[in-house]
This record gives structure tokens, C-alpha cells and sequence, in this order.
């Protein structure tokens, strides 16, 4: 049987940087999207019948895009906290069980 070690420090970095990079993506689709918003807001598709055809999906499309880069970022962010929280619980647990052996050992 091998024993499995959880460097909680290292691990405790990792899940920590990856509450940052979701953090990250946010900042960058919201920077990205003020930056679509501006380009785009003098249709340069026009306005006659085919331009406004098109504006009216573009918009449509526009937000679901916009929307999804955001809500990756969140995503990550909480997957970041959410491995911050399981190193954590792991460690507490590993340190109480490892307690516990101890005490067994003295008996």
C-alpha cells in the first residue's frame, strides 16, 4: 500500500491561482466586451434593410457571447474557491485522523 501525500501548501497556491485566473477572465471579457461595444456601436454593417437584419441578430449573439466569457470567468472562480475550501477540509481531516492514530498508539 502507498501513502498519498497532499503538499497542502502547494495545493493551497494552485487553487489559490486559480481563483485568480477566473478573477482574470472576467476583468478581460468585461474589458473585451466594453471594447466590442464600442466598435460596434455605429453599425458598420449599416443601416439600410440587410444591416438592420443583421443588427438584429448581432445584438442577440453579441450578449450571449459577452454573457458566456463572464460567466466562464465566475465558473473558474468558483472552482478555484471551491478547491480552496477541499484542501482545506482535507488537511483538517488528514491532521485530526493523524491526531487520532496517535492517541491509539499511547493507549
Amino acid at each position: 500500500m502507498s501513502d498519498l501525500h497532499l503538499d497542502s501548501a502547494r495545493a493551497a497556491q494552485a487553487a489559490h491561482d486559480l481563483t485568480d485566473a477566473g478573477a482574470d477572465l472576467r476583468a478581460r471579457s468585461r474589458s473585451a466586451a466594453t471594447r466590442i461595444h464600442d466598435l460596434s456601436a455605429d453599425p458598420p454593417w449599416g443601416t439600410d434593410e440587410i444591416g438592420a437584419a443583421f443588427e438584429s441578430r448581432y445584438r442577440e449573439i453579441e450578449s450571449r457571447l459577452l454573457t458566456a466569457a463572464e460567466n466562464a470567468g465566475t465558473q473558474v472562480e468558483g472552482l478555484g474557491e471551491s478547491a480552496t475550501l477541499a484542501v482545506r477540509r482535507v488537511t483538517t481531516t488528514d491532521e485530526t485522523n493523524d491526531e487520532l492514530i496517535k492517541n491509539t498508539w499511547k493507549s
